[in-house]
């Protein structure tokens, strides 16, 4: 009897042998680790209890009777290796639950009989695993912003994990742990559930049970010494040393990552999945803070520890590769412009420019709707870059650069949410707590924006003085390739110095980039008007925002104040020299080419008796031709560089310089005169005298230097006393007033065509004098106009039939009034040394010819210089 039982007890624990291993395969299978652990465990224990790994007598008999077992040993063997993979594979995987995971802990614990310190550093170990795995580059189906996703995904799980699966609470005396439960749970023969699961195995051997022997049936899994519950300042040293190695890994493989990454966008919405990434598991702030002061000991942020610098630098990077790129890029068609201008008509003479009509002179959206014109200049029309004299080279050149720098900083903007539901964007974040603030950077990436928007601003503008000092150069040394190729460099060297302007003009986006970081968030202060710096005296009124654009401006206007000297100095330098050839050339041919018309005069003298005797008197009524063809030369290499948008000051020293050669040419030539004995016949005396004196008179834009005007007309008044020496006294004292009526016939005459040489700030001719107030004018032009639908938007005139024939009585005949002469103004110079200087003109127009002719003409062809 005692046999039978022992036979039965025998085959109970065989059957029990060969029915495990499918168990663990199907435990396996099911991820339910501990509980294969527990199985082969158990197999093992029945093993043992067999003596099936031995060469006893007892396990020879056995394997007699049941030849099955022959291999089944070799087969559960194998067991344990895969057990340990699958739950290495568990504790790599982050998205596990902690029951799982613990788990596997338990099952590695069990098997190597090891220690919770071991199966701790090897649980760090696959997760640092876990996060390398992550930034592996050539994975076939992970985006940029997957990877990152997850590098942070497995940060955050590994260290709740950590608190949860291993951390214990010395301070309290409670060592106990989902580890430590767990391990309990399966090695205590009284625990049966833990969290809800029971972790005893289930035999289910049917009847064969009741003959397994007792050690058997309650058999439990046990390690040879006891686990330890791990200390917490060894568990809080040991996650810091983790998460410090990470962060090395996570910098470079991240950060290879983000150098794939060309747009600040891009980079955005990286972030962005990070932050809803935390926001979702890190809602409950104070229980992450907990976690973190617990298993660390400090605070910690996944984004500020591991990401932040890497975004940051990221995107500095791309804002210096992208200016860079557009600093290169603005002077490769620099270059263009340069080299290619001999094929550009419009950048060799503005004038043809300016006056040709365009359907693009007017913006598109609406002709006179001042509200419905472009706030960005590079929309305003046509018009608007006539009268500022900016090209088509120059506006594109300007538009590329400014549509770069507008392209990142909106490309910025995203990462900045410098947008304006940014308010309610920061509102929802702190009701919803957020684990780390997304603008935090704001100023620091402002700041780069600036210094590198300065820096790249200050590269072009050192381009750009390069070139003028190769212009100049050429210039100076006469390595121009011939004197053709003189007026092309003169056309270089203004195509800069009219870019410098355009682009601290049109170019409204380079001036947010360096004002970006000084500049308010308000909208108002970011649109403020462009000209507001014209307005301003010092740099003190400047407002501290815009000191930066402030420097920006002085810094291209000088440059392009250099390009306008060099312009300025070769054309005065031409004229001088062509002028001082003509007035020392006197031969009997260029005598008959200069020759200029003289007006009869008929003057009637007493004589001692008290008879009148009438004689003719011959005046000159023009200046000569060579002055004129000089004068109109430089008005018209004025009008070709679009005087009217020329700074005047500019204006003003050209025609300083001309007027001061002018005249010292004259009192050379007298000098050389004097010391060879020449002289001047009266004719040629009184054509020079009247050549000077409408020099300094027409030539009134010199400036408002009185140091240096006192000099000018010191040496004015020298030179008409000399000439006036080679006048009989009596003669002139007969030809001066008679000599003055037709100098300022002349000088109204040459107001207009010469306007660009007088002073646009003061009235130099007004021979219009009021009408009689009984006296009512017509003013209505139409009747002048052959076609009235031009001027449709005019009063319509009252008087039928042809145009022409229509001025005569539509304009009525006024009688001259007795009117006293105007006063001279103090600032005008009395040149000729008589107290009536230069008389006006004492009758009323009686046609309206005559009123056109009597309009003051010289401020209508300085309309549009810009003031100093």
């Amino acid at each position: 009897m005692e046999s039978k039982k022992k036979f039965y007890s025998i085959s109970s624990e065989i059957k029990l042998l060969v029915g495990i291993p499918d168990r663990i395969w199907s435990a396996l299978e099911g991820s339910s680790h501990l509980e294969a652990t527990q199985l082969y465990q158990l197999a093992c224990h029945v093993t043992k209890s067999l003596q099936l790994d031995s060469s006893s007598p007892q396990s020879a008999q056995i394997l007699k009777w049941f030849p099955v077992l022959t291999r089944q040993w070799a087969t559960l063997s194998h067991f344990k290796h895969n057990i340990l993979q699958s739950s290495r594979d568990i504790l790599r995987d982050s998205s596990v639950s902690d029951k799982k995971t613990a788990e596997a802990l338990c099952s590695i614990l069990l098997l190597e009989d090891s220690s919770p310190r071991q199966v701790f550093a090897e649980f760090l170990l696959a997760r640092k695993t876990a996060i390398q795995s992550c930034l592996t580059l050539d994975l076939p189906t992970a985006s940029i912003k997957q990877q990152v996703h997850s590098v942070a995904s497995v940060a955050e799980r590994t260290l709740r994990q950590i608190h949860s699966i291993f951390y214990s609470h010395e301070d309290s005396g409670d060592s106990s742990s989902l580890l430590f439960d767990i391990l309990s749970a399966v090695c205590d023969t009284t625990s049966q559930q833990v969290s809800g699961g029971s972790y005893h195995i289930k035999l289910e051997l049917g009847n064969f049970g009741r003959y397994l022997p007792g050690h058997i049936r309650d058999f439990r899994p046990s390690l040879a010494s006891p686990a330890a519950a791990i200390a917490t300042s060894y568990l809080q040293q040991s996650v810091n040393q983790w998460v410090e190695t990470c962060s090395g890994d996570v910098q470079r493989g991240v950060g290879k990552f983000l150098d794939h990454i060309t747009t600040i966008r891009a980079l955005t919405s990286i972030r962005d999945d990070v932050y809803e990434l935390l926001m979702e598991t890190e809602g409950d702030r104070a229980s992450w803070k907990s976690v973190c002061e617990k298993v660390l000991k400090r605070r910690f942020s996944i984004w500020s520890e591991f990401l932040r610098s890497l975004f940051v630098t990221r995107i500095q990077a791309i804002i210096q590769d992208s200016l860079d790129k557009t600093t290169t890029e603005t002077q490769s068609l620099v270059s263009e412009a340069m080299s290619g201008i001999q094929h550009s008509p419009e950048e060799r003479s503005i004038c043809d420019y300016v006056w040709q009509e365009s359907g693009l002179d007017l913006p598109s959206e609406a002709a006179w709707d001042r509200g419905s014109i472009s706030k960005n200049p590079l929309e305003s029309g046509g018009l608007f870059m006539k009268t500022k004299a900016f090209t088509p080279k120059s506006q594109s050149i300007c538009a590329s650069l400014d549509e770069r720098v507008a392209t990142l900083l909106e490309d910025l903007s995203h990462y900045t949410n410098e947008v304006p539901s940014s308010g309610q964007e920061r509102a929802a974040d702190v009701l919803r707590s957020p684990p780390f603030d997304r603008y935090a950077d704001n100023t620091t990436l402002f700041g780069f924006m600036q210094i590198t928007s300065v820096l790249s601003a200050t590269k072009l503008c050192d381009f750009i003085k390069a070139q003028l000092l190769s212009c100049k150069a050429q210039l100076e040394s006469g390595t121009t390739d011939g004197e053709n190729q003189r007026p092309v460099t003169i056309d270089r060297a203004l195509l800069l110095g009219r870019l410098c302007g355009s682009i601290v003009d049109l170019c409204v986006s380079l001036k947010r980039a360096v004002s970006i970081a000084d500049a308010k968030e308000s909208k108002a202060e970011s649109t403020r008007s462009r000209s507001r710096f014209k307005q301003r005296s010092s740099t003190s009124e400047v407002l501290p925002e815009e000191k930066e654009w402030y420097s920006m401006t002085e810094m291209f206007n000088s440059q392009r104040a250099e390009a306008y000297r060099i312009w300025s100095g070769t054309t005065s330098s031409l004229l001088l020299a062509e002028f001082a050839a003509k007035l020392e050339d006197v031969t009997p041919s260029s005598a008959l080419k200069m020759i200029t018309k003289w007006d009869k005069i008929e003057i009637q003298e007493e004589t001692d008796d008290g008879k009148k005797v009438t004689s003719t008197i011959l005046l000159p009524v023009q200046s000569s031709w060579y002055v004129q063809c000089l004068l109109y030369g430089l008005c018209e290499e004025i009008s070709r560089v679009g005087g009217h948008a020329l700074p005047r000051s500019t204006v003003s020293t050209l025609i300083e310089t001309v007027s001061t050669g002018l005249v010292s040419s004259y009192a050379d030539h007298l000098k050389t005169m004097k010391h060879s004995a020449q002289t001047l016949n009266q004719s040629q005396a009184l054509q020079w005298l009247f050549d000077v004196r409408f020099l300094s008179t027409i030539m009134s834009g010199r400036g408002e230097t009185k140091k240096v005007n006192a000099a000018y007309q010191k040496q004015v008044k020298a030179i008409v006393d000399a000439l006036e020496g080679f006048i009989d006294p009596f003669d002139l004292d007969v030809f001066h007033p008679h000599l003055q009526q037709k100098l300022n016939s002349h000088c109204q005459r040459c107001s207009l065509l010469k306007g660009a040489l007088t002073n646009p700030n003061k009235h130099m001719y007004s021979t219009h004098r009021a009408a009689s107030a009984t006296y009512q004018e017509q003013h209505n032009v139409l009747p002048v106009a052959s076609s009235q639908l031009r001027f449709n938007l005019l009063p319509l005139s009252t008087i039928q039939g042809p145009a022409i024939p229509a001025v005569q009585p539509a304009i009525p005949q006024v009688k001259p009034q007795p009117h006293k002469p105007k006063m001279r103004s103090p600032s005008t110079p009395n040149l000729f040394g008589t107290s009536g200087g230069f008389h006006k003109s004492q009758t009323v127009p009686a046609s309206l010819t005559s009123k056109f002719e009597s309009l003051k003409t010289g401020w209508l062809s300085n309309l549009g210089v810009q003031p100093k």
